[in-house]
């Protein structure tokens, strides 16, 4: 029988084969583990990837509200404050639209339809008097210790999910509780007529909020934002 010429080697290539085995057998069942529980979290009703969706909406929704105020403040510099309230609109005018093709104040804002509601219209609209992709434009829905005016323009985004409305607000005050106006979505959206009945003063909760995210009587989600203070 050949004897082995060398058997401290032998021996140590012998434990590093049993290490070798050790940790492939170990890296296996770790990575049984982490796909057994990335399934697990997609069986949930509530995965992780709906949560990363609504923050990015919720991020989406306060650029795109911002870049219109800007906007706005822009429109006001070259015809005063007051033709805010009394001319500006979502249309494509010249000398009264936001989005004047030649001024160009701003630009259409448009949505992804993730961030709306099952069942909610998610057409994107062409730029009108009250309304531009999923953006509206309320001038006469007085907001809630705002100013001393009863009435602040606004921007709206109704339709929302709402996580997406929650995680609006947690970005912006830390909570995720959504007030609950005593007006229904068309006092909203109308832009023209107004119930009466301040959306957002009937609400408990926003007093002073300059942009925010609450529920309306019939149960839809409203972005807001104001765009000028009076």
């Amino acid at each position: 029988m050949k004897s082995i010429s060398n058997p401290a080697a032998f021996l140590r290539k012998q434990k590093q084969a049993g290490f070798i085995q050790a940790a492939l057998l170990f890296g296996i069942a770790l990575m049984t583990a982490v796909l057994g529980g990335f399934a697990l979290a997609n069986r949930s009703p509530t995965s992780q990837t709906d949560v990363e969706q609504a923050k990015v909406n919720a991020s989406v929704i306060l650029k795109q509200a911002s870049d219109l105020r800007d906007g706005v403040a822009r429109y006001s510099s070259d015809f005063g404050s007051s033709a805010v309230q009394s001319t500006l609109d979502f249309s494509n005018t010249a000398n009264q639209g936001l989005f004047d093709p030649t001024a160009r104040y701003a630009s259409p804002q448009i949505m992804p339809t993730t961030a709306f509601a099952n069942g909610e219209d998610t057409t994107i609209k062409s730029p009108s008097a009250l309304s531009a992709g999923h953006w509206y434009i309320n001038k006469v829905t007085p907001g809630k210790g705002l100013a001393t005016s009863s009435e602040d323009p606004m921007v709206i985004l109704p339709g929302l999910r709402a996580d997406v409305c929650g995680r609006v607000n947690t970005l912006l005050y830390g909570t995720s509780s959504i007030p609950v106006a005593g007006t229904a979505l068309s006092v909203w959206t109308t832009g023209s007529t107004d119930a009466g009945i301040s959306a957002i003063s009937t609400a408990p909760d926003p007093a002073g909020w300059p942009e925010g995210c609450i529920a309306t009587s019939d149960t839809k989600y409203v972005y807001f934002k104001v765009i000028q203070e009076n």
